[in-house]
């Protein structure tokens, strides 16, 4: 009986745990004390290499030489592959130079797959060594708060050949080093550009390119050949500062699905032969494609219907149109014009199925643009008011939602028993449309918290 209990206080109990537990263990740990536990047991080692190390998270607070801490794990275990590596030294000396020890070249070595490069975010000092064009391997790059390196000199083997996506918040990037990305990397599916140094002309030529998401903040962007192009988007491409003014022109993307923002303030658009300029407009080439527009309402000023009703003739097959106003404008009054047009639009007539207005005052104008897509859309299926309060200046008010009356009187207002569509449904939202709505529209969590804050009339 003594004996059978001794052995018992004897056991390695944490040695029988499965190793999906073990790992959870290890990493609750910094990734250098996990690395020192390793020398505990065997078993322990091989966790850490096949595992922890496998995907690399560099979080390590509190070490001031974290480059000399990645070099060493990774000297520890040279055989070991990492598919993953992610940095978020947020708190790294604006000093600390990158390229010291060669980390990012060894892991290019080892068939690194995807890099999450996160730095100082009171500055972009910390530059992406230029090692970053060896991982031939590399599918993924994530990169905050830096510079990015110099495009590799010309004659040089072609680099990231394998790279899919892209995503930049807040990096120093020149326009040559873009134009490099989206004509060299010739998987690339994805690239992404939010609070990224100011662009001068942004050129596209990529026969892989499926997503370009971006802050606008350039003066021209031309796509020239994208044939798999489906997404363009520019969060503040209408928006006029100073002399800055976008020039947008669409050589070849027939494939392009969605495309926004689009507003009366861009210097040019140009899409095939069609060209709409601040005093001309001349509709040639039509997009069957494209099915979701969004548009930018400069509402206060001349010709803004007309402007309007042109670029709906452009695409004949839009089947969701997202409207957006200046977000924060309490004008009213709006250019003295008239929605009563008697021209067919093909996309409003046969093909039109959502309209949303990101938000909704209430205003007479987008009543007015309300009544004529509902009278004439024979298909639609739901228009969208986000509804916002403007609180005529008072902060408390501005915070608070419209009444459940207020909303009762716009559908009075709104005249919805001669749409045309007699199964179109109108849905009051109680809040504007979230700013970052197409950064999380095909999320699941969101889709389903989406229609939550509907008003019950």
């Amino acid at each position: 009986m003594a004996a059978d209990v001794g052995t018992e206080l004897l056991r390695d109990r944490i040695s029988d745990l499965p190793d999906a537990i073990l790992v959870s263990i290890l990493s609750l740990l910094r990734l250098d004390e996990a690395a020192r536990c390793t020398v505990l047991a065997f078993r322990w080692r091989r966790l850490f290499t096949s595992t922890l190390l496998f995907d690399f998270n560099a979080d390590m607070p509190g070490r001031r030489d974290i480059i000399g801490t990645v070099n060493s794990i990774l000297a520890a275990h040279p055989a070991a592959p990492v598919r993953s590596f992610s940095a978020g030294w947020s708190f790294l000396p604006r000093d600390q130079d990158l390229s010291g020890g060669c980390w990012l070249q060894e892991l290019a070595r080892r068939g690194v797959e995807e890099l999450f490069l996160d730095f100082n975010f009171r500055d972009w000092s910390h530059r992406i060594p230029d090692s970053l064009f060896d991982c031939f391997s590399l599918k993924l790059l994530r990169a905050r708060y830096c510079t990015f390196p110099d495009v590799p000199k010309a004659g040089a083997a072609p680099p990231l050949a394998c790279l899919t996506e892209i995503e930049l918040w807040r990096v120093s990037i020149s326009d040559e080093s873009v134009n490099f990305l989206l004509s060299q990397c010739t998987a690339l599916e994805r690239l992404k550009m939010n609070a990224t140094s100011k662009f001068g002309r942004v050129h596209i030529r990529s026969p892989s390119l499926k997503v370009l998401d971006s802050d606008g903040d350039f003066d021209e962007l031309f796509v020239e050949c994208a044939p798999n192009l489906e997404w363009l988007f520019g969060h503040y491409m209408y928006m006029k500062g100073g002399s800055r003014r976008v020039c947008l022109r669409i050589a070849h993307a027939p494939k392009l699905k969605f495309l926004g923002y689009l507003g009366m303030n861009f210097e040019k658009i140009e899409i095939g032969e069609t060209i709409f300029t601040e005093d001309r407009i001349n509709v040639k080439t039509l997009m069957p494609s494209l099915k979701t527009l969004a548009i930018e309402v400069s509402y206060t000023e001349e010709g803004y219907i007309d402007w309007i009703i042109q670029l709906l003739n452009m695409f004949p097959c839009l089947e969701v149109l997202y409207i957006r106003s200046d977000t924060w404008s309490r004008i009213q009054a709006a250019a003295s014009e008239s929605w009563d047009v008697l021209r067919h639009i093909p996309c409003v007539h046969n093909h039109l199925e959502k309209v949303v207005f990101e938000v909704y005052r209430g205003h007479e104008w987008q009543r007015e643009m309300a009544k004529f897509l509902h009278g004439k859309s024979r298909f639609l299926k739901a228009m969208e008011f986000h509804c916002m309060n403007d609180g005529d200046g008072d902060s408390k008010c501005h915070r608070e939602r419209r009444s459940v009356e207020w909303v009762r009187n716009q559908q009075e207002l709104l005249c919805l028993d001669s749409r045309a569509s007699k199964d179109a449904r109108f849905l009051f939202f109680k809040g504007q449309l979230v700013c970052n709505h197409w950064n999380i529209c095909h999320r699941e969590w969101y889709r389903r918290k989406y229609y939550d804050e509907i008003y019950e009339v």
